[in-house]
């Protein structure tokens, strides 16, 4: 169900950790700087910057919506017509 890799998961859930579990949230740029004395690199082997934290962040946070939102799908004026296979092969082909 995920694409994610667990290195992306741990990522995510760490810098969500700084944004939103602390009473004053960290920034950006000082997250670059953590995962950098920590030796973190970037899903692509990079060293991080204060972009690469905010991208990281907000499409987490966008696909954490889309994998928990609960679609609603309505169906109404339905005609279901039931077709022998001839007259199938005749409407469609």
């Amino acid at each position: 169900m995920s694409n994610y890799t667990s290195y992306q998961e741990y990522l995510f859930n760490r810098i969500k950790e700084y944004k939103e579990e602390n009473l004053t949230p960290i920034g950006y740029r000082k997250i670059s700087q953590i995962f950098n004395k920590e030796g973190l690199l970037t899903p692509r082997g990079s060293i991080f910057k204060n972009n690469h934290i905010h991208s990281i962040y907000k499409k987490g946070k966008i696909r954490f919506e889309r994998m928990n939102r609960k679609d609603i799908v309505e169906i109404s004026d339905v005609i279901v017509e039931v077709l022998d296979e001839s007259t199938w092969y005749k409407l469609w082909l």
